[in-house]
């Protein structure tokens, strides 16, 4: 099985956290690894499966922002979002960027198979 993996710490949770967190105290920024390995990005299920844990794992890396606050809510919006683009990113696969981009059904009219 191959070892690939995408750490996710995303910069808009940084500039969140950071404006939360009181001056003069450190905080270690949250961040989870989304392994992958099990999966052949070949395939649209496994694209689809990779994409959820990837947002499963900005879910958790942003849930200090979680709240009913507005302002804090579209930090919490931003944070997911970016967290989750960032990743697939990370990732460099052109499947996941359209299953990202477009959803299910561009990634089965994009594929070449």
């Amino acid at each position: 099985m191959t070892s690939r993996f995408v750490k996710l710490l995303p910069v808009a949770a940084a500039l969140a956290l950071s404006g939360i967190a009181q001056a003069g105290t450190v905080r270690e920024l949250p961040s989870v690894v989304v392994k992958y390995g099990d999966l052949n990005l070949d395939r649209v299920d496994d694209v689809a499966t990779l994409h959820a844990r990837l947002r499963k794992a900005a879910l958790q890396v942003c849930s200090q922002l979680d709240s009913r606050v507005l302002g804090l809510r579209d930090q919490y919006e931003l944070c997911l979002s970016e967290a989750v683009s960032q990743s697939v990113a990370k990732v460099g696969n052109d499947r996941l960027t359209a299953f990202h981009r477009y959803g299910r059904k561009a990634v089965s009219v994009a594929s070449n198979g």
